[in-house]
């Protein structure tokens, strides 16, 4: 009996390997940076206060009202000043009788001047001439003084703006009768602000006054405004340990208001050139900030960096890299040390993923 023995025997298919990983990537580029110090802190008004009456009466104008601007010299509000007028008018008619009586001494005393030089009076009656003529002048005085004082109560009740600004708060109403010291009005200067803020001492301890700087505000995301260094402090402060800068920051558009919390960028030196990257492009891996460096070959290699500041997306290259070279910022996720990978050009089309490496 022949047995036909069929031998059934299938190589396994080979086994395709997986298309290299699309990425993209973006060169390390050489730029000039302004170095800046960051710190976060709230915008005051550049001047503001409390303004309150001198004299006592009753309020007969008031024309102000909350959020009103005005400018240095406007009347904000005026006291009834009648029986003050009344008492102004008594000092100046005071001062012309005193001037008067001044000017008659003076004529008796060169009168008797005359007589005695003539031997006509005794020596006695010129010393009587000049002690009135003294009396006359001190009297005067007194009247001219007591008229300043009752002028400046005329001024006095009148309540103007010491500087230009905003109505912010107003506490005194028409007809209100207000004694001398009574808090009135709040003005604030809004068109600049100012701003203390705290900056590391490590990045801040070179800033001089003038230096530029900037700000922008959680409330207007898409605007950046300008100011400048006024003073900065002598001391690091005790408590944070940080340094005191004082910045004033333009707003002749009035966008920002006071109470704002912003970000400041404060120039700490001249500009520099330096080497920046896509901050996307570094990942931590052993404690150490990596990135994937492709090669001509379509090659990447992961490669540990020493990154600084991040500015607009892009951070300081400080170690690691070299001017030109391309580092993975989307697609990492499916790289592996020393694999090729699949560089998408910009404009192309690409299924590419931002997340974490993988492993390898």
């Amino acid at each position: 009996m022949a047995t036909l023995l069929v031998a059934c025997s299938s190589a396994p298919e080979a086994q395709e390997a997986p298309p290299p990983p699309p990425v993209h990537v973006d060169a390390v580029v050489a730029t000039t940076r302004v170095p800046v110090a960051t710190g976060t802190s709230e915008l005051e008004p550049l001047r503001q206060a409390t303004l309150s009456v001198e004299a006592a009466g009753r309020v007969i104008a008031l024309e102000i009202e909350e959020g009103q601007q005005v400018e240095a010299g406007d009347v904000l509000l005026r006291l009834d000043v009648g029986r003050t007028a009344v008492a102004a008018s008594a000092a100046s008619a005071a001062v012309e009788q005193a001037e008067a009586s001044l000017a008659q001494a003076e004529r008796e005393r060169g009168l008797a001047e005359t007589l005695v030089q003539s031997g006509s009076a005794s020596r006695r009656s010129l010393e009587q001439a000049q002690d009135a003529e003294s009396i006359a002048r001190a009297a005067l005085a007194t009247a001219r003084a007591q008229s300043r004082v009752t002028r400046r109560g005329l001024t006095e009740a009148v309540l103007r703006a010491p500087f230009a600004g905003t109505i912010v708060d107003r506490r005194v109403e028409m007809g209100e009768y207000v004694a001398p010291g009574t808090p009135a009005v709040v003005l604030m200067d809004v068109r600049t602000l100012r701003s203390e803020v705290l900056l590391d001492p490590r990045e801040a301890l070179d800033v001089r006054p003038g230096a530029s700087a900037t700000v922008s505000v959680f409330a207007r995301p898409d605007e950046r405004f300008t100011g400048e260094v006024l003073r900065v402090s002598e001391a690091v402060d005790a408590q944070t340990r940080r340094l005191p800068v004082e910045v004033e920051i333009d707003d002749p558009d009035n966008r920002l208001r006071p109470g704002l919390v912003g970000r400041f960028e404060v120039q700490t030196g001249a500009p520099a050139a330096v080497l920046t990257v896509d901050a996307d492009a570094a990942f931590e891996r052993f404690e150490r900030t990596q990135v994937y460096v492709v090669g001509d070959d379509s090659v990447a290699h992961r490669r540990p960096v020493t990154l600084g500041s991040v500015r607009d997306g892009r951070a300081v290259v400080v170690d690691g890299l070299q001017e030109g070279e391309r580092v993975v910022v989307e697609g990492a996720d499916r790289v592996l040390d020393s694999e090729p990978v699949t560089v998408i050009e910009p404009g192309s089309e690409g299924n590419v993923a931002r997340a974490e490496p993988a492993g390898g």
